[in-house]
């Protein structure tokens, strides 16, 4: 699942993931995107969750999505320093999996999805 308010960037991350064997849905909304996941919490393994949204933003999205499914791989994305972020509050409440920094090198996205995916999550 992606969850990216912008609808050309959202369009190109499901074209990269596809590209790696991936089906995706993407969600422009974050409200619509936890709404989706609500109706089926284990769908998916991995959720790619941009960190600046307008209603909800990542990391807020990503403790909602806790809730639902405690197992779920959360990528964030955000153009924010990886470091600082990771020491807050927020992000260890979300339980991120893993930050990618913008501008994102889509070579290397495909590639640690599919690393994320193959990793079996604590507690599972």
């Amino acid at each position: 699942m992606i969850v990216e308010d912008e609808l050309d960037i959202a369009h190109l991350f499901s074209l990269c993931l596809e590209r790696f064997g991936f089906n995706t849905i993407s969600f422009t909304e974050p409200s619509l995107a936890l709404d989706h996941l609500k109706q089926c919490p284990r769908r998916y393994c991995l959720i790619l969750v941009d960190m600046i949204m307008v209603n909800l933003n990542g990391l807020e999205l990503a403790k909602e999505i806790r809730k639902y499914n405690s197992h779920v791989k959360i990528l964030l994305i955000t153009g924010y320093c990886k470091g600082d972020l990771r020491r807050s509050i927020d992000f260890k409440a979300a339980k991120i999996s893993d930050v990618i920094l913008k501008p994102v090198d889509f070579a290397k996205l495909g590639p640690r999805i599919l690393q994320l995916c193959s990793e079996k999550s604590v507690g599972q």
